[in-house]
């Protein structure tokens, strides 16, 4: 009995082991290696090395090193035929490009696959000075697609047949790489809109995402611009009117609803401003009885006439 038990312990130490092994197996295909040199496209004795490394599936990194070209020039870097980035050489005519899926410092966005695909140093006048091709993991296999596959984090990329990208939940992409990463989550644009934001004293304009404007509790609004401000309330009908208040002085004006007017004592002059003052007293007329000095049937104060006039009959003293 215990000699079966130690043949079962070791049958499964070895199938835990080959599960392992094998696990490794796609884990190092993923996580390939590879570095090639260039080839001289001419009679140039300039040399160069192509460096890959991926991580896994969608993340990697290339390395581009040239040698004993002209001193301090450029050259274009071809993909194909398409030009994806320049190296400048130093004063002894060396250079170096760096790609990453994920940039940092200098390095430029690894925004294509470069497993199996020409890779060309160009001069200034067109000519072709260096080339090579490298593959990582053996050569690109094309019965594979990327495959976005949910993940805890998001939505990760990884090269899948497309029944095996099914089977395992996932979305095969267009792509038939995971260089660069067709499944990244890139957010949409983020776009403001008009939100009216309580305030102590009313509504408050500002551009907000849908998103804060809820979490602040405003109110998003059809207006484009907070100039002119939309959220300014519509001030309602001014219930005041113009009420004339007697005072010790005479009359004053004050703004009173028509309830306060009555209630007061004072006179409705409808709606509208005390400036000027509807209130005002109109001046009394003049006085105009017998201070003319051309009237008065009397004659008094008049030269020549009546019996005072200087020239008519005077009482004789």
């Amino acid at each position: 009995m215990k000699s079966n038990g130690k043949v079962n312990w070791y049958r499964t130490v070895f199938l835990l082991t080959m599960c392992v092994a094998l696990q490794s197996g796609a884990t190092a295909e993923a996580r390939g290696r590879a570095s090639q040199r260039f080839t001289a496209a001419s009679s140039s004795s300039a040399t160069g090395q192509l460096r890959l490394a991926l991580k896994n599936d969608a993340e990697g990194r290339l390395e581009i090193r040239v040698r004993d070209l002209p001193p301090n020039q450029s050259f274009d870097v071809l993909v194909g035929a398409v030009k994806v980035g320049t190296i400048v050489t130093d004063g002894g005519g060396q250079g170096r490009l760096r790609f990453r899926s994920r940039p940092r410092g200098h390095d430029l966005l690894l925004g294509f696959d470069p497993r199996g695909a020409m890779i060309t140093i160009r001069d200034a006048s067109g000519s072709d000075v260096l080339v090579g091709t490298i593959a990582a993991g053996g050569s690109v296999d094309a019965t594979k697609v990327a495959c976005c596959k949910p993940d805890d984090s998001g939505t990760e990329c990884e090269d899948r047949t497309v029944e095996a990208c099914t089977a395992e939940g996932g979305t095969p992409a267009a792509a038939s790489s995971c260089l660069p990463n067709p499944c990244a989550d890139v957010p949409p644009p983020v776009q403001d809109i008009i939100c009216c934001v309580p305030d102590d004293s009313g509504a408050e304009c500002e551009d907000r995402s849908a998103a804060e404007c809820a979490a602040r509790g405003g109110v998003v609004v059809a207006a484009t611009s907070c100039t002119p401000n939309p959220c300014a309330a519509t001030p309602p009908a001014d219930p005041d009117i113009q009420c004339c208040l007697p005072d010790d002085s005479g009359t004053e004006c004050e703004d009173r609803t028509p309830e306060q007017c009555a209630a007061q004592g004072g006179i409705n002059m409808g709606p509208g401003s005390c400036t000027p003052n509807p209130c005002a007293a109109t001046p009394a007329p003049g006085n105009e009885s017998g201070d003319d000095h051309g009237g008065g049937e009397s004659g008094h104060g008049r030269h020549g006439g009546g019996s005072d006039d200087r020239g008519g009959n005077r009482p004789y003293y």
